[in-house]
């Protein structure tokens, strides 16, 4: 039998098999394979993520795109603008500004950014930790003659107060503190966490109890305060330390402690400080920035294990470093770090150090400002997987990579300027119209 008779035979032998069906499957396969490896490929595209971005000089609030760097809109809100916080469910931004003597909340529309509505407080606003069912916002106060923020008020932003029906009825107010300076509620909605600046300890009250119902003692003043929406813990940097403590959200008990290198006897700033933290949308990763080291550190939570230290074996110089502290809790080194380009302006000579930092919410961007206001846009997934070595990346004397960024903003660079806060709105399709 000649080859052109044995291969219609053969093809009849095994439709009468399994055959075709193999051949199915392995065709679905092989589209879905080639599915993902050009959904791999293919570039990325405006998803609609914004930076919001609150500059001090003068009190704008501007809109960036990290797909393409480019500043969008610039708008005014209030004088001695101060931070902002995003609804739980993105669609409304809260800025909060520390010298208007009306002593307002301005509320905006993320997707259009007009303004929907004034609220007025009773002090100077000086930090908004917003509740899950987004109906209520904790609002730190201040005194409006010497700005000294001695608590929190809780406010339902559906019912006015009888007593003054200009204002949000209050539901709680906590007057115990001395200066609040960062506030976050819990995913249940009861907690609400604050930091005093002069304290050493976490202040954790009960909203449906109306009191204090305990407080974490980190040994040093706490900084930051980062609760993020996802996983199952929250995080607050302690300069004196050095470090980023992992605290549990049902506990809240210090769990891991999180370290950019070990002290070094021999000069008292090696290392640098942790200060400003981001976490990426599953809460794998922890990111934050070194100030003094010029660099940004990078933690992966479920692959920790690899950099880990047992607190006995942790260097520490009680009679050097007279604030520092060692809990008896596992210590983490970064899994990655990598240093701020620098050298975005010819007429600046300094190296950038970088401050606020934050992962967009579809975990495609990591945005840093860095300490002359340059804002810094890079691939997120891409830097992860290259351990920043992504294509022309430098390197410093000390082996740290220096990715290029997807972006670097200089627009907004001048010495004059302060960046007050930083965060990145949710996806959104947006109209073409001004809004203001």
């Amino acid at each position: 039998m000649n080859s052109k008779q044995r291969v219609p035979q053969l093809a009849q032998s095994r439709l009468g098999g399994f055959t075709p069906a193999a051949v199915i499957v392995v065709a679905i396969t092989l589209l879905c394979m080639a599915a993902f490896v050009g959904l791999m490929l293919r570039p990325h595209t405006d998803s609609g993520i914004r930076i919001w971005m609150l500059n001090h000089t003068p009190d704008q609030v501007l809109i960036i795109s990290p797909f393409d760097g480019k500043v969008e809109k610039k708008f005014q809100v209030a004088d001695g603008l101060r931070g902002l916080a995003f609804s739980r469910d993105g669609k409304k931004a809260y800025f909060y500004n520390v010298v208007d003597v009306s002593n307002r909340l301005t509320v905006k529309d993320t997707r259009t950014y007009l303004t929907e509505e004034v609220i007025e407080v009773d002090g100077v606003p000086q930090g908004i930790g917003v509740f899950p069912d987004n109906r209520k916002l904790a609002v730190i106060l201040g005194s409006k003659t010497d700005f000294m923020a001695g608590g929190f008020d809780v406010i339902d932003l559906e019912q006015q107060s009888k007593a003054d029906p200009q204002k949000k009825k209050r539901l709680y107010r906590e007057r115990n503190l001395s200066l609040t300076h960062k506030i976050a509620v819990s995913d249940d909605g009861d907690k609400i966490y604050c930091v005093d600046a002069k304290s050493d300890k976490i202040h954790v009250f009960s909203f449906s109890q109306q009191q204090k119902i305990g407080e974490i003692d980190l040994h040093g003043a706490p900084e930051e305060l980062l609760y993020p929406y996802v996983g199952n813990y929250y995080y607050v940097s302690v300069l004196q330390h050095r470090a980023i403590y992992q605290i549990n959200k049902f506990t809240d008990s210090i769990e891991a402690v999180y370290i950019y290198s070990f002290f070094d006897p021999q000069t008292r700033w090696a290392g640098g400080k942790l200060r400003y933290m981001a976490v990426d949308s599953t809460g794998r990763y922890l990111a934050a920035t070194n100030f003094e080291e010029k660099t940004v550190a990078i933690w992966d939570l479920k692959a920790r294990d690899q950099h880990d230290t047992p607190w006995q074996d942790v260097p520490y110089y009680p009679e050097i470093f007279e604030s520092s502290y060692r809990f008896e809790r596992t210590y983490y080194l970064p899994a990655q770090r990598f240093a701020l380009l620098g050298g975005y302006n010819p007429n600046l000579t300094y190296v950038p150090g970088g401050r606020q930092i934050e992962i967009d919410p579809l975990d495609q961007y990591l945005v840093i400002v860095d300490d002359n206001g340059a804002l810094y846009v890079y691939d997120w997934q891409e830097g992860l997987r290259t351990n920043w070595r992504n294509a022309g990346a430098g390197e410093r004397p000390d082996g740290i990579p220096i990715p290029n960024p997807q972006q670097i903003v200089i627009d907004i660079a001048d010495r004059t300027t302060e960046i007050r806060d930083l965060a990145i709105s949710q996806a959104a399709v947006r109209p073409d119209s001004e809004g203001q």
